[in-house]
């Protein structure tokens, strides 16, 4: 996923470090270095500086804010997204350690500071005088171009969004709930990245997990292991151990994280955005924020995913009998049914015995190290870019990597990234792209260079003696959160709060690039055995490629009703009132919508860390986007997986123009065409 910001506010503050309206030039860019950010700061310097730089940034828009007419885009909105851009640079580090320090201390006054500067936030785009303001410069901008409209609506929308033009009382009560919102949110992220859930297992119940993965692991008196629960380790536990009763314990425990906590937090979050919906008019949190969208109407967002789920759930269903022929098989219980402990590990059971592939196998093909090497040269081929490691990286944490972009013909500098890619305590879950500074337009006319950062903990660590060994789905999400990162880097707009996609459309560029991971000459030159050296062989990729759809939610019925069902849930969180019995909503809609029934006894809601990431009533945009994904990755069916000429079309129609242009406009450039919805069925249909 692409870190959309921690709250939604948030988000917006993350994506507010604008800057200035000259007309780029490809000049601007040539020599430079990359941004640099001082990351090591005290406790005490994140708290002063915090302080001091939103005091300031407070002052300086309530000047803005009494200041006289007549209002234009240059002394009103221009001035204003300045303003936000000014407090952002400034507050960088002291906001964005929160999720990545070592330092726990760090941490949480980081996340005090990114509280803080989320309620400032909230009060400036709450005022109505600033509004009243942007309303009337809007009305100044006959003849402006397609970018300053665009920074104008988007703000004027956003002011909107955020209760400026409500009556006071009412808008004191949104400003008010809108705080502890954050508040909320930032709380539930929070518990579960700090979360230190294990399992203990014996060494008999330890059966099929891979040496190398038992090498990182505490041992027991008597024999025996005791296994962190969490993301870095549940898909390989739960696909290798043999023992039933050991995956039963892990799913209980993984499916209880933080549950006494996160629920209540959660619930609360509901009640919350509720109410905030209702002081805006509408019905409910979805409308509220669909209205921001491209689809704003609720309705039509449901009807796509019932029609979804009536395509597919016949085809889940039809993936999980083969997996129940499997259990009863092994067990000798002719009535076996696969629980979601069962999942994993019986999947691989039927790529073993149906395709003869052995994920262990697989993963000795995939050593980190070489693995990401060659992933970066295919990027740095298909998009005409260059990366340069900076040695010793700034970074936060001494296992972090650091790197240069330029423009490859001209040599230009255009940004740099950072790789945090192994488990590390405190770090939230998951994978995700983290657009930390994005790009600038200084006020003498050059860019300041943007930074992004690609945060993985789901990967395994490596042992003493060999690297870490990824799965084949660990690569695929590498080049899904890679597409992110390239895509904060590469934006080319003049105003950074239009240098990210329209939340619709931020998965689409990210999944079209999962498909290069099922390319039978891509998996050949990226794949490099972890004892020889040697490339994966043709027969092995053949392997994966037949058994594609067991896993890949390209064309997986149920992994695709696995999204459907975490698509209807939060729309039922937020489409039913204030007071939602999370636990009953889950459980419903896992056993209407997939055919596996949710384990009694859990509450998986409280990791469902995308409501507080800004995916709440939000997080049918994976399907949604993956419509979009599919079509635009036509264009390199037929150009070629790995020609650089349909891959600079692709970053000159979509990635530079970013948020500049409607999701439609984009796609159509790059297309030559309207966009259609035939690439995503063709999947689900056995078509591709």
């Amino acid at each position: 996923m692409m870190a959309m910001g921690r709250p939604v506010l948030a988000a917006l503050i993350a994506s507010a470090l604008a800057a200035c309206f000259v007309e780029p030039t490809e000049a601007d860019r040539i020599g430079g270095s990359p941004t640099v950010i001082d990351w090591n700061l005290s406790t005490t310097q994140i708290k002063e500086s915090c302080k001091s730089q939103l005091g300031a940034a407070r002052a300086r828009l309530a000047a803005l804010s009494k200041a006289p007419g007549p209002y234009t885009f240059a002394n009103t909105v221009l001035a204003f997204e300045n303003a936000l851009s000014d407090v952002g640079d400034n507050l960088t580090a002291q906001t964005f350690l929160s999720q990545v320090a070592p330092d726990k201390s760090v941490r949480d006054v980081s996340l005090q500071c990114s509280t803080d500067l989320s309620a400032f936030f909230t009060d400036v785009t709450s005022d109505p005088a600033l509004y009243a303001h942007m309303v009337a410069a809007s009305k100044t901008m006959a003849g402006a171009d397609v970018q300053d409209r665009a920074l104008a609506k988007l703000w004027i929308v956003q002011f909107e969004q955020s209760g400026s033009n409500l009556p006071p009382a009412k808008r004191t009560e949104f400003v008010s709930l809108s705080k502890q919102l954050t508040d909320a949110q930032n709380t539930f992220d929070q518990n579960f990245a700090n979360d230190t859930t294990t399992i203990q297992v014996s060494s008999t119940d330890a059966a099929g997990l891979p040496a190398d993965f038992l090498s990182n692991l505490k041992t027991v008196p008597g024999g025996g292991y005791v296994v962190p629960v969490n993301d870095s380790t549940a898909q390989l536990f739960l696909t290798s151990d043999k023992s039933a009763d050991a995956r039963r314990r892990f799913v209980l425990a993984y499916g209880n994280i933080q549950a006494s906590t996160n629920v209540p937090i959660l619930q609360h979050e509901i009640e919350l955005r509720d109410r905030l919906a209702h002081l805006m008019g509408f019905p409910d949190w979805a409308a509220y924020q669909m209205r921001t969208r491209t689809v704003q109407d609720p309705s039509k967002i449901v009807a796509f995913l019932q029609q979804l789920d009536a395509h597919v759930l016949p085809l889940a269903k039809n993936d999980v009998a083969k997996l129940n022929a499997l259990k009863a098989k092994e067990t000798g219980d002719p009535g076996a049914v696969i629980e979601p402990g069962d999942f994993s590990y019986y999947l691989g059971e039927l790529q073993r015995s149906e395709y003869a592939l052995d994920q262990n196998e697989v993963r000795q093909y995939f050593p980190a190290p070489q693995t990401v090497k060659a992933i970066l040269n295919f990027y740095q081929h298909i998009l005409g870019v260059t990366f340069a490691p900076i040695t010793p990286a700034n970074a936060w944490s001494p296992d972090v990597t650091e790197f240069s972009v330029t423009d490859t013909q001209s040599g230009r500098l255009i940004g740099s990234f950072y790789l945090d890619l192994y488990p590390r305590p405190g770090k939230p879950g998951g994978a995700f792209n983290a657009p930390i500074i994005a790009v600038r337009r200084m006020s003498d006319g050059l860019y300041r260079p943007p930074v992004s950062a690609m945060i993985v903990s789901d990967w395994p660590a490596p042992s003493k003696d060999k690297p870490a060994l990824l799965s084949h789905d660990d690569v695929v999400t590498f080049f899904h959160e890679f597409g992110h990162c390239m895509a904060a880097v590469l934006a080319n707009v003049k105003y950074e709060s239009l240098s990210s996609f329209n939340s619709d459309f931020v998965e689409a560029p990210s999944q079209m690039l999962e498909n290069f991971a099922w390319d039978r000459s891509i998996l050949h030159s990226i794949t490099s055995n972890v004892d020889t050296g040697a490339p994966m062989p043709d027969a092995l990729i053949s392997k994966i490629l037949a058994a594609r759809c067991l896993t890949d939610r390209l064309c997986n019925g149920y992994a695709a009703t696995r999204q459907l069902m975490l698509s209807i849930i939060d729309l039922d969180y937020h489409m039913s009132g204030p007071k939602v019995d999370t636990d009953a909503v889950w459980a419903k809609v896992a056993r209407e919508d997939t055919p596996i029934p949710m384990t009694p006894g859990v509450h998986p809601e409280a990791q469902f860390t995308h409501l507080s990431e800004g995916y709440d009533a939000g997080y049918y945009v994976y399907l949604w986007s993956l419509v979009y994904a599919q079509d635009m990755f036509t264009a390199f069916e037929q150009g070629g997986v790995d020609n650089p000429e349909v891959g600079m079309r692709y970053r000159k129609t979509i990635l530079e123009p970013a948020r500049s242009s409607s999701p439609d406009d984009e796609v159509k450039r790059f297309l030559g065409r309207p966009m259609s919805t035939d690439a995503f069925y063709r999947g689900f249909d056995g078509n591709r």
